[in-house]
Formats: C-alpha cells, structure tokens, sequence
C-alpha cells in the first residue's frame, strides 16, 4: 500500500537499510588451491614458486640449496573502468624476515613486493613492498589504486625474490573503493546498534573512518558486549591483529575514557596492563581472549565501529521526476520513527522532543515501527521540486520511552 507522505511524495517498500556500502571490484581468498582460477604463475627463475599452505593462504617457501627464486603470482585482468577511487588491501605473514635485503639486521637478498601493471605485464610498477622485522608478525596493508581508477586492464602480481630466503602467505585479497574495508556487520540484539569491523589499519585512520560512517570506536559497557564483540568480530576472515576500542588516556596520562563520552562502567584489562609501556594512549582489545591491553598509536588494529544514535541517508543524487530512498539505522529495536521533511528551509524548530534542524511545515503524520534497528523506505521526488533543497531529519521513539534525533541531512534536488 501506499502512504502518503508530503506534497505528493509517496512512501513504499519498506526493508531493513545496510550499515555501511562499498563497491568491491575483485577478491580473492585462495581457497581452491594456487594458483586460483584465472591467475597464473610466471617463474623466472628457481622451481619452488606460489603454491597452496595448509592453512589454504598462497605461501612462498625458501628455494632450498641456496637457489635463487624470482617468481610472481599474477591476477586476471581487472576492470576498474567504472571506478573513481580504489584500493588494494590483503593479509599477510613473513618468515626468516632476516633474509629481506632491507632488514636493518639481515644477511640476504630477498625482496617481497606487490606490483600492478596495465599493459599485460610487459612493465610492472611497485606499489608495496614488504619491510617486516619480527617473523610471523601479520600485517593487512591498504594500498591506493587509485591512479589506476578508469582503467579496464589491470593486473595485481605478488612478487618475490630471494636466494634461499624468506617465506611469504598471502590471503584475504579485496579491491574496492574505500580506504579500509568493511570485513563484517552486526546489529547486538542487547541494544539494538549496528557494528562494523573494519580492515586493519593505524588508530588515526580508524577514528577517521568513525567519523565517516556516522559513529565512534566501540564503547564497552559490560561483560556480555566484550563477549557480543569477541564472539562476532574477532575470527572474521582476514582478521590479522586486536581490536581497536574508543578508549584512551591521551587527554590525561592514566585516566582512560570513552572517547564519546560514555561514563566507564566497566574494563576488561589483561594482567599487568595498562602500563605504557613506551607511551600507550590507546587500547585493543586481543582477538585470541578479549582481554585490553594499551598501545601506541603505530600499532595496526581492525576498528570496531559502534553506530550509536540514529543516523539518516538519502540515496544521491536526488533528481525530480525519479525514485530515491530514505534510510535510518541505529536505533533500538522496537522503536518507532517519524521523518520531518521540507523543502523551505532548515530550521532550527523548537518541538516538544527537542530543536530540529528542519521546518516543521511539512511533518510525516505516519509512524513507522521497526523490531531490526533499522528502517529504509522509497519514494519518487516529485518533478516540480527541481532546484530546491530538502531538509530532512528522522526521530525515534524508544521502547523505553526516549526520543533521540537523526543527524539533518540537506540535499539539492536536481
């Protein structure tokens, strides 16, 4: 059926909204053995080469006899023609890392490096190369593709050389158009926010990567939401380090907080922590027991991001004459929303649940009631709105008889 919203825009198809979006353009996992379907193996020198490890990752062993291998693992041809930004992430471990000609401490000549070429191999440029100095320590680089973006005939090599050198596994290849990826999602069932794990990368991107997606480090209230997190987050495929939490003493030397300002009601730290050792400001939380431990901020971790307050999107771009949708998320379940929508201004407007960045001119007399946490619902931006703006804000009413407000949103019709 059809409701009836403002000024004839009509509301239909109501299904629950995505967290987050990214578009991937290749993956790979490797497992069905190496090399996988459409790759192939190009060795110029040496017999070992790329094959399948027992735990189904791509692993380069040593050239034993003192042999020296140049080999590289090449992918299939890769479209990047519709992409505007992309970036290559994967999840990796080195062995005998004094092997590694730039190893401060090593004796050898072994080079691992990821390369990228677009005229079928005929010239290789190098987009990363491994500089590991502890053995078996995993690592998940997020390498920018970008300046490939628009490109239809690209190609990714795992490269190594060396002679009787080091080992390499490779696993958990993405390509897609965000600077960390978003490995898995969940919504808690005790209070109803979305979460996000994110790709490893250094506690400054994480909290920049919060920002973006509208919520904050994860904050732990009790035990069952430390358990909630290990449980769901911390096996996930390409999971390679601990977990970043929105925790920190960087304001006041030993006084941690939340970092959205949640009151501290309880921690889980691991025996001896936190200690600083080395000037610790930030805190993980291990993957293998769920116990905290401080770190520094050049560590790499996957951030768990926490959806908190309502947020509200409107696919773009808008254009008068033609469908688009409405989405709110994180909220609880069981909740009720109601969308203020207008195209006359943005406010402020005092109400009686508090000061919406919106003209209350036009007001959704419809509530919406959602048991998932989220709501997403579309409509057909009416013709004659072309070259207005739409103010837009989404309110929910709690079960437990609270009422939180949606970011504003305002958005040109086109």
């Amino acid at each position: 059926m059809k409701i009836p919203l403002i000024k004839g825009l009509y509301l239909a198809c109501l299904m629950a909204a995505p967290l987050t979006a990214q578009t991937t353009y290749f993956s790979e996992n490797f497992t069905n053995g190496v090399p996988p379907t459409g790759w192939f193996h190009q060795k110029v020198s040496g017999s070992m080469g790329w094959h399948s490890s027992g735990s189904t990752r791509a692993w380069h062993e040593d050239e034993s006899g003192g042999y020296t291998c140049d080999s590289y693992l090449v992918s299939p041809v890769i479209d990047l023609s519709s992409a505007s930004s992309a970036y290559l992430h994967f999840a990796g471990e080195t062995y005998f890392v004094n092997y590694l000609a730039n190893n401060p401490s090593g004796f050898g000549d072994g080079i691992s490096n990821v390369e990228v070429t677009t005229d079928g191999g005929a010239t290789w440029t190098v987009l990363w190369t491994d500089t590991s100095t502890v053995d078996n320590t995993p690592y998940a680089p997020n390498l920018n593709l970008t300046p490939y973006a628009g490109n239809s005939n690209v190609q990714i090599a795992f490269h190594y050389y060396g002679t009787y050198a080091h080992e390499w596994w490779v696993d958990y290849l993405i390509i897609d158009d965000v600077p960390v990826p978003t490995l898995a999602q969940a919504i808690n069932p005790n209070n109803g926010h979305p979460y996000a794990l994110l790709g490893a990368s250094d506690i400054g991107t994480a909290q920049a990567m919060a920002s973006v997606m509208g919520g904050h480090l994860v904050t732990v209230s009790d035990l069952s939401e430390n358990t909630w997190i290990q449980n769901n987050f911390a096996s996930t495929g390409g999971v390679t380090a601990d977990l970043w939490l929105g925790y920190s003493d960087a304001m006041v030397e030993g006084s941690f907080e939340w970092t959205n300002g949640e009151v501290t009601n309880y921690e889980n730290w691991a025996a001896g922590e936190p200690n600083n050792a080395g000037n610790e400001d930030y805190v993980q939380m291990a993957r293998t027991t769920g116990q905290w431990n401080d770190v520094s901020n050049t560590v790499m971790g996957h951030a768990i991001i926490e959806i908190s307050e309502p947020r509200l999107d409107v696919a773009t771009p808008l254009i008068a004459g033609q469908l688009t949708t409405f989405s709110t998320t994180s909220f609880p379940a069981g909740s009720s929303v109601v969308y203020i929508v207008s195209t006359t201004g943005a406010g402020p407007s005092n109400t009686p649940f508090g000061q919406v960045e919106v003209d209350l001119d036009i007001i959704s007399p419809v509530f919406y009631d959602r048991n998932t946490g989220s709501h997403l619902i579309g409509t057909r931006v009416p013709l004659n709105f072309s070259g207005r703006t739409l103010y837009a804000q989404a309110i929910v009413f709690e079960p437990d008889n609270d009422v939180t407000i949606s970011n504003p949103i305002a958005v040109p019709i086109l």
